[in-house]
């Protein structure tokens, strides 16, 4: 999930406080067994986006067209030819042969072999296009400058536009069904449909904070990271957001949660956090490069990805 364009940094730690949240960075020792290990991506181009269909099988995009896979979740990654040169911000793969990815100037590519072979589809518009998910092979959303919102129903073979009311860059989409979903972005910006993205509703965020990422471990439970580390959280599916932002600035870029207790959060300057409570707190996790995370994904609690600058892919183990 772009995760996103612009800097990075941030998050902290959560305390319970007279029945509030007070939000307390918690530094811990790192595991004696380095859990963060960078792999060889082969590639020193920007990596924005990284998308798990597998245990073993996963994409990473980036600038100038790059396409990386991973046959063995993670261990070693090989260029596929996107037959593009934009920059991919964003891959999704809802089945382990079928994916797509976009970028700038409108890009939206899609494979039906696993990457072996990537073909263009119509966008309908020249604006970036940074996030894109899919509930299944049919059905997907793409977000973007501009306040763009596309969907499809068929697989991409057309992409219709749906009106946000928003001016505001969008930076993540989320689908929790074919009904619900979200869209966060610039200037605190935070949006929400009822009815599959073809109507959007402007939520309050409490924020003027540039939102990189979204994640819902549970319909009822979501959190939303930005910069200067940013952070909200939601206990009643998005009616309200409550701020528990990190008490360092660092800019925190995506998300990843593997259920309602155990999540993720990556950002500037090589930033991992983890929370094993559903975000009372948050630790810094193993000693990772310096180099800023665009994006990150988990597949299961065991194993994740973070890429970022200078073509950085690290392997994130879960003891």
């Amino acid at each position: 999930m772009m995760r996103r364009t612009g800097s990075v940094g941030l998050l902290a730690v959560l305390a319970v406080l007279a029945g509030f949240f007070s939000v307390t960075l918690v530094w811990a020792a790192a595991p004696a067994s380095e859990p963060v290990r960078v792999v060889k991506s082969g590639t020193t181009f920007t990596l924005y986006g990284v998308a798990l269909a597998s245990p073993t099988a996963g994409w990473v995009v980036g600038s100038g067209g790059t396409i990386l896979a991973t046959t063995n979740g993670g261990a070693s990654w090989k260029p596929q030819k996107s037959g593009s040169q934009e920059n991919l911000y964003d891959v999704a793969f809802p089945t382990p042969k079928v994916g797509w990815a976009v970028g700038a100037n409108g890009t939206i590519l899609k494979t039906t072999d696993g990457g072996a072979k990537w073909t263009a589809q119509k966008s309908g518009t020249i604006v970036n296009l940074y996030d894109v998910t899919f509930l299944d092979e049919k059905r997907g959303w793409i977000a973007g400058a501009d306040g763009a919102i596309l969907s499809t129903d068929d697989s991409g073979a057309s992409w219709q536009d749906r009106p946000t009311g928003s001016r505001a860059n969008l930076y993540a989409v989320l689908f929790l069904n074919e009904r619900d979903g979200w869209t966060v972005g610039a200037l605190g910006t935070i949006l929400s449909t009822k009815d599959g993205g073809r109507t959007w509703k402007v939520r309050e965020s409490g924020t003027p904070s540039t939102l990189f990422d979204i994640a819902f471990p549970d319909p009822t439970i979501g959190w939303i990271a930005g910069n200067s580390g940013a952070l909200l959280q939601t206990l009643n599916g998005g009616e309200k957001w409550e701020d528990r932002s990190l008490a360092q600035p660092v800019d925190l870029t995506s998300l990843a949660f593997t259920d309602i207790k155990a999540g993720w959060v990556v950002g500037d300057r090589g930033v991992i956090f983890r929370t094993t409570d559903g975000g009372f707190t948050w630790s810094p996790y193993g000693r990772g490069p310096q180099t800023t995370f665009y994006g990150t994904a988990f597949r299961d609690g065991k194993t994740g990805i973070a890429v970022g600058d200078k073509g950085i892919i690290v392997q994130i183990a879960v003891p």
